[in-house]
């Protein structure tokens, strides 16, 4: 019995050995491999992950790989302990955890868009200045959709935190918003698309906030690609492949958005109509970018500060340093 007891854990620590490097793969000849752990919301914002899985962009750059889905809110825990080692983010939601101790880097900036504001048709707001006193609905507090209507509305003059804000958020599950603004039990609501602009299209809502094209976010990359700084740092040239693949497939979505929808669909890797997510896609700017990645962590940082949403003694000049990598191999861009 006590034989069995020994060797049930000698062969639990040795499993345990293998998941804890990020996942591993035994090659024939004895050694190990490295095989890059990658999680994926089913969102548009992740399509060049996708479509470099169905272009086999992964398997030209001979990289070894695994997909995790996941859900909202899943992310950070998988980073955290090392059962992913990378992901596409929306950066909003990332400077928080950073500031307090996340051991991520990001070295690409992947895409601007993609974050709306919506009110009810035929509705008494027809601009975001008409939103003072009025209420929006949004998932959570941290919701990338939160914090980018609080940014914007600051810029705009608006008192977002602390007592007497101008406007008032009530949070809610994503799937709710929409029935929310039906009923009229908020004035607004921020949603990420797909399901934004699947609002607009049903008729259920006008988007007065869209940070696709509205001059204050335009031109941010609000998605990048986050990696653990131990993956940077044990497996550097994975890492290069894995983000050269991005890169490659973030061309094909930019150059090509009707096919890739139709791919994200034909693989059922995005829900919804592959017509309404190619006219998405092409509201988004896909050209991947290591050099815009820093601009955007600085932006972001100083504007979640200036919110009183990271803490006044954080050294945002140097969080956007310490956050951003360059990695040897990978170009700024596919486009000059």
């Amino acid at each position: 019995m006590k034989r069995i007891t020994i060797l049930f854990l000698l062969v639990s620590l040795a499993f345990n050995a293998v998941f804890a490097t990020g996942g591993k793969d035994k090659e024939s000849g004895g050694g190990y491999t490295f095989k890059v752990g990658f999680a994926v919301t089913s969102t548009l914002c992740a399509a060049p992950f996708y479509i470099a899985i169905a272009k086999d962009y992964f398997g030209n750059e001979g990289l070894k790989w695994e997909r995790i889905n996941i859900g909202d809110g899943e992310t950070m825990n998988l980073l955290t302990t090392g059962q992913v080692d990378g992901t596409n983010s929306l950066l909003a939601t990332l400077i928080q955890p950073l500031a307090n101790g996340l051991d991520v880097q990001i070295p690409l900036a992947l895409h601007t868009g993609c974050i709306k504001v919506l009110v009810k048709p035929g509705s008494a707001i027809k601009t975001p200045a008409d939103l003072k006193g009025k209420t929006i609905g949004a998932a959570s507090p941290s919701a990338s959709p939160t914090i980018i209507a609080k940014r914007y509305l600051a810029n705009a003059g608006f008192r977002v935190e602390g007592e007497n804000p101008d406007v008032q958020f009530i949070f809610q599950s994503a799937a709710e918003l929409p029935l929310l603004l039906e009923r009229g039990v908020v004035d607004a609501i921020a949603l990420n698309d797909p399901s934004a602009q699947i609002v607009e299209n049903d008729g259920r809502g006008v988007a007065i906030i869209n940070t696709a094209t509205d001059d204050y976010l335009k031109d941010e990359f609000c998605c990048v690609v986050a990696v653990r700084t131990e993956t940077l740092k044990n497996h550097a040239e994975e890492t290069a492949k894995f983000l050269r693949a991005i890169q490659k497939a973030a061309q094909y979505v930019q150059e090509n958005p009707e096919e890739s929808a139709q791919i994200l669909a034909a693989n059922k890797f995005v829900p919804g109509d592959p017509i309404i997510n190619g006219q998405i896609l092409k509201t988004y700017d896909y050209r991947a970018s290591v050099s815009q990645a820093l601009p955007a962590i600085q932006r972001n940082s100083g504007d979640l500060q200036k919110l009183g949403l990271l803490a006044k003694d954080v050294d945002v000049g140097a969080l956007a340093k310490n956050t951003f990598v360059e990695v040897h191999g990978v170009p700024d861009s596919l486009y000059h």
